[in-house]
């Protein structure tokens, strides 16, 4: 029956109709409630099993369903990441889908490149002209004018564009950069991770790493830090964070030390210098330095480097020693110098022997469920910050999952010299403005995906009463917990559909079948049959999880080996900074811990979520110690203009005690010039004078300047009374 033959046949007449009309669609909100759909019962709600794509950590998340609307996320029990755990970011997952900046179809430019003009048009139009352009520009400039740039290049979509590409005969991929990481750093690439157990640490030392807020996987490693805590059959443990800023993280700490930034690693070697010389460790072996012997990292010789005391730093070495399961990790400011802090900081694991052990760092093996199903050539991923992909006018850009006009803007004119650039974006950003067509994406919580990994726990083993790693191989299913709430496709099913009017078909129908031969693969891999059934695939993605067998783990190989600490190490002592008179204070740029990079500031629930320890919302804002604001004239709330050699800001000030005096800081995350109405013409963008985020060599050693600007600084505070007011229609 019709909606509207049921309005006739029971009497709703003309008049009823009228009146309901006031809720704008008349026999929506009647309806549904009288003729149920076959797919659910009215007032029942539903939980729907995906995984979190609002951070890299695949978090496991639940989406309660009711009448095809989702009302609520939480946390999957069943995951062995985060154990039924979600953090804020997780929980404002909703506002993506139902955002009213949503692109709500295709869409081609209709007025001046960068104008934000744009028309809609059908799906068949829109695969008319992306194919016709295409086929145009390599023809006249040869395949590798075509170029396709993915910010995640591991899932559905990345192995649809491989495909896709192949057909076009082009081999330019562009990924999005990321700063020294700790697996590329101690693995040589090798596909391998590095997991650490905060959980039976004894003792936790932290080179910057904010694990409590965007470090990795915040969600697991605060669970962990929990336990930690706890001491459960031991001493509770101890924690020192390493920082020159206090973040969230390090007010955690039972000790903070704001060393000098940028030396992270000379401190984490002047602490492998106390350890070796004082016989504090079985058979220690002194770390292979580059300039120079160890002992020239002593901290009776690099504390004015450092700036912290040596008897403090010698305290710590020793305490750090003696623990029964010391662990060190390293992240933030630390990979400033290319990375050689961070494996200057894992030296001190492989000193005092806790690689693969209860409390240290884990070697994980890394598996992609979706290898086999792509093309079987290698992909050459070239970073977003070389120029090679990004110069040339006579080419085309496809870009999925990136705003690099946003986190970068001084790569614009470089983007805008594609003749044709093509967006999947599901807002209009920065980078999106620039597109010639938009064939908008679904939302995650409207798509198909699998993430696989190894979650690495310690569990107690009762016949050798001792803690034992276990590692849990673990595939994660991301189905649709919700029908597509716009005329939106998923990306990889719109390169499935141009492939095959191209004539050459990929080897998976959809998205949904891409995953389903991915879970093949997986359970291949578990030591199970290929082949799932119906039955098994409802209860999969009912569970939204699948995990091989766990099994005890003592191998040391990979972290034992060369590459965790025997290559030579940069670091070098007695080089002070250089002193600039014009730019006397360096800049502390940071991920901002709900709106991360500036990639979730369109969500208002993380917009008016209050930073925890300035309690600013809504905005951008400058740290600055109290005792140099007094020198500045500078008072807390002042507007005030900070300037490096790359430009200018002004923003309002915070005065900062746990904060370096010769540091300033201010986060990442607003000053977007687009992305909708909740994230547009809020703050400031701090990579417009510190660099992109993803160029941590540059935004930890960036200088500047500090003065008091005329003006009204605009500064939201939780608890103040000055509204922030949204002009949104009702």
């Amino acid at each position: 029956m019709k909606r509207r033959e049921f309005i006739v046949l029971t009497g709703v007449g003309a008049a009823s109709t009228t009146l309901l009309s006031g809720c704008g669609n008349p026999e929506n909100a009647l309806i549904p409630a009288l003729i149920p759909d076959d797919t659910y019962t009215p007032g029942i709600d539903y939980w729907k099993a995906s995984t979190c794509a609002l951070c890299s950590a695949g978090c496991g998340i639940l989406v309660r369903t009711r009448e095809r609307a989702a009302n609520k996320i939480e946390g999957n029990p069943l995951h062995p990441v985060n154990k039924g755990a979600l953090c804020a970011r997780g929980q404002a997952g909703l506002q993506v889908l139902y955002n009213p900046d949503r692109v709500k179809g295709p869409m081609k430019r209709s007025g001046e490149r960068g104008s934000g003009q744009f028309e809609s048009i059908s799906w068949d139009e829109a695969a008319k002209i992306l194919v016709d352009r295409l086929a145009d520009i390599r023809a006249k400039n040869g395949q590798a004018s075509v170029a396709f740039s993915l910010g995640n290049t591991s899932n559905v979509n990345r192995i649809a564009a491989e495909h896709f590409m192949s057909s076009f005969g082009s081999e330019r991929f562009i990924s999005a950069p990321v700063s020294s990481d700790h697996d590329d750093l101690l693995f040589n690439g090798t596909g391998q991770r590095a997991v650490f157990d905060i959980a039976n640490a004894t003792y936790l030392l932290s080179f910057g790493a904010r694990f409590l807020e965007t470090w990795q996987s915040p969600v697991m490693y605060s669970l962990a830090y929990g336990e930690f805590r706890r001491g459960k059959n031991r001493r509770r443990g101890k924690f020192v964070m390493i920082e020159p800023r206090m973040s969230t993280t390090a007010a955690n700490a039972d000790e903070w030390l704001p060393a000098a930034i940028g030396t992270e690693g000379l401190l984490a070697l002047a602490i492998a210098q106390v350890i070796i010389r004082e016989k504090l460790t079985p058979n220690p072996v002194s770390p292979n330095v580059a300039n120079g012997t160890l002992d020239e990292f002593a901290p009776e010789k690099t504390e004015a480097d450092i700036n912290l005391p040596a008897e403090k730093i010698v305290r710590i070495a020793r305490e750090f020693a003696a623990s029964e399961r010391p662990l060190a990790i390293a992240g933030g400011a630390a990979a400033l110098g290319d990375g050689e802090s961070i494996r200057a900081v894992h030296f001190l694991n492989k000193l005092v022997g806790n690689l693969n052990m209860p409390g240290g760092v884990f070697e994980v093996e890394q598996f992609d469920p979706l290898a086999k199903l792509g093309t079987g050539k290698p992909i050459k991923w070239a970073p977003l910050s070389e120029k090679d992909g990004y110069e040339g006018g006579g080419s085309a850009l496809l870009i999925h999952g990136m705003n690099p006009v946003f986190h970068s803007p001084q790569m614009t004119d470089r983007i805008n010299a594609f003749q044709f650039i093509v967006s999947f974006s599901p807002f209009i950003d920065e980078t999106t403005q620039l597109a010639d067509l938009i064939l908008p994406d679904h939302s995650y919580l409207e798509s198909w995906d699998i993430q696989a990994a190894t979650a690495h726990h310690t569990v107690w083993h009762a016949d050798l009463r001792a803690l034992q790693p276990t590692p849990t191989p673990y595939a994660a299913i991301a189905s649709p917990a919700i029908s597509p709430e716009f005329d939106t496709k998923q990306t990889a099913d719109v390169l499935i559909d141009v492939s095959r009017q191209l004539g050459q078909p990929l080897p998976f129908e959809s998205s949904e079948e891409c995953v389903r031969k991915a879970v093949s693969e997986v359970r291949r891999a578990f030591g199970q049959a290929a082949e799932i059934s119906d039955e098994d695939w409802k209860s999969l993605l009912e569970s939204g999880v699948m995990t091989g067998d766990s099994k005890p783990s003592g191998s040391t190989s990979g972290l034992e080996s060369a590459k965790a600490g025997d290559q030579p190490l940069a670091i070098s002592t007695g080089e002070p900074k250089p002193s600039n008179d014009a730019y006397p204070f360096f800049v502390l740029a940071y991920e901002h811990a709900a709106l991360g990079y500036g990639d979730h500031a369109n969500l208002p629930w993380l917009q008016e979520l209050p930073d925890p320890l300035t309690s600013v919302l809504w905005g951008s804002w400058v740290e600055i110690n109290p005792k140099t604001a007094a020198s500045l004239h500078i008072e807390d709330g002042d507007l005030v203009e900070v300037k490096t050699a790359d430009g200018s800001l002004r923003l309002p000030a915070v005065l900062f005690p746990a904060i370096r005096p010769d540091v300033i800081a201010m986060p990442y995350g607003q000053g977007h010039t687009a992305y909708g109405q909740y994230a547009k013409g809020r703050g400031v963008n701090p990579a417009t004078i510190a660099g992109p985020y993803w160029d941590a060599k540059k935004r930890f050693g960036v200088r500047a300047s500090v003065a008091k600007a005329a003006g009204e600084a605009k500064l939201v505070r939780f608890g103040t009374s000055l509204p922030e007011k949204i002009d949104t229609p009702r």
